[in-house]
């Protein structure tokens, strides 16, 4: 790959490269395995919180990726890779690398954990920088770096993108992801739901109204004969597949996937916190799955990154329908203005809007013989 199909990100990094050919560094969720094949570095590693760039860097990097909603000799759970290769991310040793490198995240409070991961991770006087795009909140770097340092440096600045550098003088001795969550209850249909949330994850501290409106679709009646494998793809903090869990009280078995190792992560805690049985995968939808399920919920994400992105969800209703049984339902909320419905006509054949808000709509389409 050339530099120039590289990010604007990663074609920044590789404008200082020299800074990275040599020790021990880390690079926290590049999107692409480009940048590490052109550093010639062996002792370059990648960490990602995001199981498709992790899968393509590890598939085509040189390098060692991990995997993982945090990174370090912490006690916390790292998610199950749907295809089970991952690398455990714990694996890596406090306080023993040279530089860390972060790819700015949309949300700035997952910015705030992951800086404090990495100071965690780095030598006495290590570097942290952080690189990402003049829209996605790069000139709020330098106040957050100054939490773990003195003296903040703006390294580079072109492609619309800046790269800023903190010397760590005293590396966090411990890291515990837990302290940047929080857990809410909520009360839907009768049935009261324990939800543990991340910063970056879908649903952090809050319902999401979609979801509300989804979710009290499904009563207890309404739910009644739904049996067999429920899948709940994009499941963020887990509270979708968790509800139903709790509310499906015969014949089921739940798994919950998404391609975020922190919702994931978020996932098995809100398992936990509601003492239900369930399968939490990180995966890139239903294309890395050989099984087929009876049926299907969820509050599909339309934004990669701080785009939209209306392809996720399409590609999703497509791949349910060839990885369902036969007479399986899908049921969705969508923000009124996606365009679902003709996608949902297409490979359904048909379906019904279930109920709407001025802002929602949630549709059941069902899978029969053709």
């Amino acid at each position: 790959m050339s530099n120039n199909k590289l990010s604007n990100q990663s074609q920044l990094v590789l404008r200082n490269e020299d800074r990275f050919s040599q020790g021990h560094w880390a690079f926290i969720n590049p999107t692409e395995a480009g940048v590490f094949n052109a550093i010639d570095n062996a002792q370059l590693i990648g960490l990602h919180q995001m199981h498709h760039h992790y899968s393509d860097c590890e598939r085509f990097a040189s390098q060692a990726q991990y995997f993982g909603a945090a990174f370090g000799d912490f006690n916390a759970l790292q998610p199950q890779s749907a295809n089970e290769h991952n690398t455990n991310a714990s694996e890596i040793a406090k306080n023993s690398l040279d530089g860390v490198l972060i790819y700015i995240p949309k949300s700035k409070q997952q910015l705030t954990m992951l800086i404090d991961n990495a100071s965690y991770l780095v030598k006495k006087d290590g570097i942290v920088l952080v690189v990402g795009e003049n829209n996605g909140g790069i000139k709020s770097v330098p106040k957050l770096l100054e939490t773990i340092g003195t003296q903040v440096n703006k390294l580079d600045n072109a492609k619309h993108c800046g790269l800023y550098a903190v010397t760590v003088s005293e590396p966090l001795e411990n890291f515990n992801i837990h302290q940047y969550s929080s857990t809410q209850t909520y009360t839907i249909n009768e049935q009261e739901i324990k939800v543990y949330s991340l910063a970056g994850v879908f649903g952090h501290k809050q319902l999401d109204p979609g979801t509300a409106l989804l979710l009290e679709q499904l009563t207890p009646a309404a739910l009644a004969k739904t049996k067999g494998h429920v899948y709940d793809f994009a499941c963020g903090t887990g509270i979708i597949g968790c509800y139903l869990a709790k509310a499906i009280t015969k014949n089921k078995r739940i798994t919950m996937s998404d391609v975020s190792a922190l919702a994931t992560f978020c996932s098995e805690q809100t398992a936990a916190l509601n003492e239900v049985e369930v399968k939490v995968i990180a995966c890139d939808g239903l294309a890395q799955q050989d099984t087929k399920y009876d049926a299907i919920v969820s509050n599909p994400p339309f934004h990669a990154g701080i785009k939209n992105d209306y392809t996720i969800t399409e590609t999703f209703i497509k791949q349910a329908f060839s990885h369902s049984h036969q007479y399986a339902s899908i049921t969705l909320v969508a923000n009124r203005f996606l365009p679902y419905q003709d996608v949902l006509d297409a490979v359904y054949k048909g379906f019904t809007e279930i109920a709407a808000t001025s802002q929602y709509r949630v549709y059941v389409a069902k899978k029969f013989a053709r």
